[in-house]
């Protein structure tokens, strides 16, 4: 009778086991991916407001996660100090059961993009540098300094010196300038020395060339990427664009239901 009384009460307990190990009542964990929040409309309207509906420019920018609490964003941290891609943004999500958290599970980002009470997003327009075997590196133009250059079409705005995007590259032999389609342009040394990209119009001026140079040269548009051919030596020293200089701000509102949601694993 003992016997089938311990029986009876391993059976109890294994069975408690079980159903505390898959307990169905466990609410999922919910995440809501990062790119809902950033208008693919308004950042087209900010690149070129006369460019197809179907265009989608957020690649061209680098994006701040910033906490509405207290402020904080990656670019704080030692651990982080810079900001997303467009390509690793979109591998986030917000979690409002863990305080409203980014979560990246996908990608091998310091704890510091675990943004807190996240939102708003800052984006801030880049260019990347590529240098073949070397290593590629993201620069924010308004980190760059700011020369008002006159424009194609009478008046002056900010431009950023081509030269400065391959401050970090001490020789070179040539260079590609890939538009966001991919369109792409070569340029010798001398050329880039002369060339600068107007913030505003998004468009290459060479103002010592310009009367000697074919108009898809001289009116390069959308800078996307710089690629660079021959590069012997590279030292990257640039810095972050302010945060006043903040092409673009995307709230995350408070109330998700209308949003996407995901279910994500807790480990």
């Amino acid at each position: 009778m003992k016997k089938l009384m311990y029986l009876g009460i391993a059976l109890l307990l294994f069975g408690l086991a079980a159903c505390s190990q898959s307990d169905p009542t466990e609410d999922p964990i919910l995440g809501y991916s990062l790119d809902q929040f950033v208008s693919a409309d308004s950042v087209r309207a900010l690149v070129d407001p006369a460019a197809d509906p179907t265009d989608d420019f957020r690649a061209l920018f680098a994006y701040e996660i910033v906490s509405a609490v207290d402020g904080f964003s990656p670019r704080q941290s030692v651990n982080a100090g810079y900001d997303l891609p467009w390509e690793t943004y979109i591998a986030g999500y917000i979690v409002p059961s863990d305080d409203r958290r980014t979560w990246f599970p996908t990608s091998n980002l310091p704890g510091a993009f675990r943004v807190r009470d996240a939102g708003p997003v800052r984006i801030y327009r880049k260019v990347d540098i590529s240098t073949g075997s070397r290593t590629d590196k993201m620069v924010e133009l308004h980190g760059l300094s700011k020369y008002p250059t006159a424009n194609w079409i009478g008046g002056t705005e900010d431009a950023i010196k081509l030269s400065d995007l391959l401050a970090g590259v001490a020789v070179f032999d040539s260079v590609a300038l890939v538009a966001a389609d991919g369109y792409t342009k070569y340029y010798q040394p001398a050329q880039i020395v002369e060339g600068y990209y107007l913030l505003s119009s998004e468009v290459t001026t060479f103002p010592a060339l310009n009367d000697g140079l074919p108009n898809s040269v001289k009116k390069f548009k959308k800078l996307s990427s710089v690629e660079v051919f021959g590069a012997t030596e590279q030292v990257w020293d640039f810095e972050l664009a302010p945060q006043a200089s903040a092409n673009l701000e995307f709230s995350i509102p408070a109330n998700l239901s209308g949003y996407e949601s995901t279910e994500l694993s807790s480990e």
